[in-house]
């Protein structure tokens, strides 16, 4: 629900950004009666297009919204009455989304505005098996105003959660983090002591780190199990009846990162 209620505040921030123009930027004019000028231009190294009858036009740093209203204008003084103009942005070179992290393919991927998340993904080749479960879209505008937004990428992939699927816009940064795996020390009665790596992305319980540690064996005091937890330069001590978690009648102990499990 948190995260629902972060994108939907949110929401209205994302779409209102209207991204300014750049060297590479391709564009698509559209000029209704005016076919000489219709077709595809390339912001060249300067910041600027050349058309037919308006010669060189700097578009760096305008909008595309700006940019079809001084064509507008131009044509308006000189050549047409009541132009009708389009200028739609075909790619945005000059501000390419960047993926990071756990994907298959990391880098700059070169968009259009009409693209989301998933095609993000896509174009970088999938999340890789060590990805977290969290993903986080990092944004900028041109005004400086930063935003991160955090997205469960299990409900995005396997459980279809649409609304997670978001508008990426030009200069955003993808960044998928590695699940870093933390470790659970074993000791005492059980086959396998010792240390036991384990997956952040799920709770870990005391039953699962018994049986990863190959259960216990015949001479371990099951209802004198001991977990030792450091904690502000402290360790705490918790004993644990392993025998009445199996029977049901005490709920599974909760392991943390650098738990210690002693089976005497």
């Amino acid at each position: 629900m948190r995260l629902l209620f972060t994108i939907l505040i949110l929401a209205p921030c994302l779409r209102a950004q209207e991204f300014t123009l750049g060297p590479g930027d391709l564009l698509d004019i559209q000029v209704l009666n005016l076919d000489e000028i219709n077709g595809e231009y390339q912001v060249d190294n300067v910041g600027a297009i050349n058309l037919p009858y308006l010669n060189q036009l700097l578009v760096k740093d305008l909008s595309a919204q700006q940019l079809q209203d001084l064509i507008t204008e131009r044509l308006a003084k000189s050549y047409l009455n009541d132009p009708q103009v389009i200028v739609k942005v075909k790619q945005q070179r000059s501000r390419p989304v960047s993926v990071i992290g756990a994907v298959n393919r990391p880098g700059q991927i070169t968009i259009t505005y009409d693209i989301d998340l998933l095609h993000v993904l896509s174009q970088a080749g999938g999340v890789t098996e060590n990805a977290s479960d969290k993903l986080l879209v990092i944004r900028r505008s041109d005004k400086g105003i930063g935003a991160t937004l955090q997205i469960d990428l299990d409900a995005l992939l396997n459980q279809g959660k649409s609304h997670l699927n978001i508008p990426i816009f030009p200069g955003d940064t993808v960044n998928v983090p590695l699940d870093i795996a933390f470790s659970v020390y074993v000791t005492g009665e059980v086959v396998r002591p010792g240390e036991l790596k384990f997956s952040s992305k799920e709770p870990v319980t005391l039953m699962q780190v018994i049986a990863k540690a190959g259960g216990l064996t015949d001479y371990a005091r099951q209802k004198k199990v001991m977990v030792k937890r450091q904690s502000d330069g402290k360790f705490a001590e918790f004993k644990v009846n392993v025998k009445n978690i199996k029977a049901g009648k005490e709920d599974d102990f909760t392991i943390v990162a650098n738990d210690i499990v002693i089976v005497p």
